[in-house]
């Protein structure tokens, strides 16, 4: 209708039957429009037999449809209450952020107390837009995103822009900001009960827990877009710092001086086997495999009191000649206690070490064992899987011990259940332990179900979680002492068996070992003092102390957690990112770092050794966790930082970068070269081993860091020799491209026309060129030292390109320029923006704030950006 008469009388008669039936709606939205009429009001449709709507988010596709799935069906008696009070359920998902800070310079103002600037990313407007759309149909919005800092961030931000859009559409709709009902839900697990369990306790976004999200993203973009600019300045080819990253970065260097600079340590041991004969059982030989010397001529052996052969061979002799009788059996039994159960950093740990698995990878497994999405019955098989907290829920306490009593026996159930207490540093218990949602799920239920990663990774799960509820572990140990008649000689051996298996009734495994390590004991228990023992294979053993082992996903993260370092939720994007900017690479599951990863991290703990030292990053996390408590104010964080952070960062800027490459090249000292293994005195390791009077040092170019000659590119006494960083830097030699070989460099043959191809190496590596100027660099799967001529002529073709000789650009720019006339060199004005060269003609009396004001005006860019 078209009519105002009309009009009113419609909205009489639509408000007397919505009042009439007394539906549980809220409002009811009418907007009269030329020549047709638009309503807004609850639907009937759906899950209930009222107009109520309730609209759900959550991160992903798989828990909508999950949740969804949970919302939508027919529920127990105790159920369907709770499910007619939410109406018609639609559930959506945001696939994660559906915003976030602007990605330039500028997006934190500290001038304006540390506004952050947020934008919906194109990729998240039109998710964003269904679910305003979804919103305008719903009376109750329920925001059910993950139960930690980055899901409340992820809530927050979708009740911003709901609240935005409304105030924007009041005029057309007639909403008010007030009006929509936003709750937040929280649920550990992906059952239905846990997410019918969480309507009951809807609550507000927390701030406490906003401010804490918003100060960690403040602090690593102010530390990202001030740190990385520096870098990239100072250090071309470097990709990025961060604040927890470059802690991470900087703790496998350290690991990987530390090996540099290990001596290894000889010592030897003395080991024989001994056979006792007991005449009361002539028929049975007792042998025991190497029995260790721990006295010998009547003095204690410690570790290292045999360090030289002789010495050993010594003591090996003392045994030899000596008559040995058994001497003394101990009996004794001890426990060993189940595993706690797991957090992330446990869980990434385990499933690093016996499974093999990175801890992206096992991150990227778990989320998909929480959201159900292998599990036949549409619930999630695992709680939360980011979380630092070791407590378990008393109704999962009790369905394991229950478990346990029905399917092992009482025995296997210790006197009270056992609580554990999260020993990480700064861990904020907020959580319960990653555990299965149902303890009747057995691993061996799930085999055909589950994919094999998935299926290991539940298993060890599971059986951490119904192992910690289990009694302990009795370990039977028998330990035997030979000896001499006077006591100078000593030698000591055990034997042990599990006689009763408590919480490892649940690894099969060794079951038939430990079978045959009883029958074993039984026998040997039966031995008395003084049956003499025939002594045999007396060899000595020589050993070496081995270095601190490189870091594997697992052993890091343990580290990490150690130090305070980072989160649950930031252990596996932390590995990521630095192997994602060649910081690091991983070779047979070790963690190695490159040659740039080894000068960056030289070059921040040099100019700033404060941000990223470990007690400093550990004391940051601390504070925002009192911020999360509210105990901190989160804009009080950020001003402390950045007072000290920003003179750091503006100082490091005015330092000529000859003087920061002189400063990093001495600090590296001769570990820049040790590498390339050169036959050069003590005192002068960094000769040029191609000219023999220049220094080999650190040189950085347009793409990165290489080593050269101190003569290189000299007019005077010019040397061409220079290698690439990795192939000569400490243990990055490992993982270069190829190895320094100088006997690979020099004429590899004649192709098919006569020409010759030479084997060269330059800053960048092995290249090949042919002599009418056609260049390739040396394939990973080609040998600098095997390469033939027929692989040469093949690379040069497939992948080759011409590249001018020097004389060929000399006459070129002759030619250009006429004979005697200078090559002209016209002003301009050069700087760094997002790791590109930018360049910006100008004339050459400019003043430094006619430049910045030049670069502002080309590049459309603020005063302080231009700085």
């Amino acid at each position: 209708t078209t009519s105002r008469p009309a009009w009113s009388r419609l909205v009489k008669r639509i408000g007397g039957y919505w009042g009439r039936n007394q539906h549980q709606h809220r409002h009811l939205n009418l907007s009269l429009i030329p020549n047709r009429l638009l309503v807004a009001c609850p639907s009937t449709s759906g899950g209930g037999d009222s107009g109520f709507s309730t609209l759900v988010v959550v991160e992903s596709p798989t828990k909508a449809k999950k949740v969804a799935r949970f919302l939508n069906g027919k529920g127990e008696e105790h159920e369907e209450e709770i499910l007619r009070s939410l109406g018609r359920v639609e559930v959506l998902a945001s696939y994660g952020h559906v915003r976030d800070l602007e990605g330039k310079p500028g997006a934190v103002d500290p001038a304006k107390e540390f506004e952050l600037r947020w934008s919906v990313s194109p990729r998240a407007k039109p998710r964003l837009e269904a679910i305003k759309q979804a919103a305008s149909r719903c009376d109750r919005i329920l925001l059910a995103t993950d139960p930690d800092r980055e899901g409340e961030g992820i809530a927050w931000h979708l009740q911003e822009e709901l609240e935005k859009w409304v105030k924007a559409s009041k005029r057309g709709s007639k909403l008010d900001a007030r009006d929509l009902q936003i709750e937040r839900i929280t649920f550990n697990e992906v059952t239905k009960q846990a997410v019918l369990g969480s309507l009951s306790e809807s609550r507000d976004v927390s701030t406490a827990l906003v401010d804490a999200y918003r100060a960690r993203r403040a602090l690593d973009h102010l530390v990202g877009f001030n740190l990385s600019p520096v870098l990239w300045r100072k250090l071309p080819g470097s990709k990025s710092a961060g604040r927890v990253q470059s802690a991470a970065l900087r703790m496998i260097c350290e690991r990987d001086e530390e090996i540099a600079k290990f001596v290894p340590q000889e010592y030897w041991s003395v080991k024989c086997d001994l056979r006792v004969d007991d005449p009361a059982a002539p028929d049975a030989r007792h042998t025991f495999e190497g029995a260790n010397l721990v006295r010998a001529h009547g003095e204690k052996l410690g570790k290292f009191s045999l360090s030289r052969e002789d010495e050993a061979l010594a003591a090996a002799r003392s045994v030899e000649e000596s008559e040995i009788f058994l001497t003394r059996v101990k009996e004794s039994v001890s426990r060993k206690s189940p595993r706690r159960p797991l957090t992330t950093s446990t869980l990434q740990q385990l499933a690093s070490s016996r499974l093999g698995m990175s801890a992206v990878e096992t991150m990227m497994v778990a989320q998909k064992l929480y959201e159900g999405d292998h599990s036949s019955s549409g619930e999630g098989l695992i709680t939360y899987m980011r979380t630092d907290g070791t407590y378990l829920s008393p109704s999962f306490i009790s369905s394991a011990r229950a478990f346990v009593g029905e399917k092992y026996g009482e025995e296997y159930l210790p006197e009270k259940p056992r609580m554990f207490a999260s020993k990480s540093k700064n861990a904020q218990e907020a959580h319960e332990a990653i555990r299965p949602t149902s303890v009747k799920a057995e691993p061996a239920l799930l085999v055909n179900k589950l994919e094999p990663k998935a299926w290991k990774l539940y298993n060890l799960i599971w059986t951490t979680s119904v192992a910690c509820q289990m009694s302990d572990t009795r370990i039977k140990t028998l330990s035997f002492e030979f000896g001499d008649e006077d006591a100078s000689i000593l030698l000591r051996s055990s034997a042990s068996a599990v006689v009763f298996p408590g919480h490892q009734v649940l690894n099969k495994e060794k079951e038939e070992e430990n079978k045959a390590n009883l029958r074993v004991l039984e026998s040997l228990s039966k031995l008395e003092p003084k049956l003499r023992c025939l002594a045999s294979n007396h060899e000595p053993s020589q050993h070496f102390t081995s270095p601190p082992p490189k870091f594997s996903d697992g052993s890091l993260v343990k580290a990490l957690e150690e130090e305070g370092i980072g989160r649950p939720s930031t252990y596996a994007p932390i590995i990521k990112v630095l192997t994602s900017r060649n910081y690091i690479v991983r070779r047979s599951g070790r963690l190695i770092p490159t040659a740039r990863g080894h000068l960056v991290t030289t070059f921040l703990r040099h100019y700033f050794e404060k941000y990223v030292d470990y007690s400093y990053t550990s004391d940051m996390e601390e504070k925002l966790d009192k911020v999360s408590n509210n105990e901190l104010d989160w804009t009080f964080l950020l001003t402390n930082f950045w007072s000290s952070f920003e003179p750091n960062v503006s100082d490091v800027l005015q330092i000529r970068n000859r003087v920061i490459i002189d400063e990093l090249d001495s600090i590296l000292g001769d570990a820049l070269v040790s590498g390339l293994e050169l036959d050069n005195e003590e005192e002068n390791k960094r000769r040029c081993p191609s000219c023999g009077s220049g220094t080999l040092g650190l040189k950085l170019s347009r793409f990165g860091g290489f080593v050269g000659c101190s003569n290189y590119g000299s007019k005077t006494n010019e040397c061409n020799f220079g290698v690439p960083l990795d192939m000569c830097f400490g243990s990055s030699k490992n993982i270069a491209t190829h190895s320094f070989d100088p006997s690979a460099v020099g004429v590899v043959g004649q192709d098919g026309d006569g020409r010759e191809i030479h084997m060269k190496l330059g800053p960048y590596g092995y290249y090949i060129q042919r002599e009418d100027g056609r260049v390739a660099s040396l394939p990973r799967e080609y040998q600098p030292t095997t390469l033939t001529v027929e692989e040469a002529t093949v690379v040069l073709n497939e992948k080759g390109k011409f590249r001018k000789t020097k004389e060929k650009r000399k006459a070129s720019d002759a030619g250009s320029r006429g004979a005697g006339e200078k090559k002209k060199a016209n002003p301009f004005i050069a700087f760094m923006q997002a790791e590109k060269d930018r360049v910006v003609k100008a004339n050459p009396d400019k003043t430094w704030q006619e430049c910045l004001k030049i670069i502002a005006s080309e590049y459309k860019a603020s005063a302080s950006e231009a700085q």
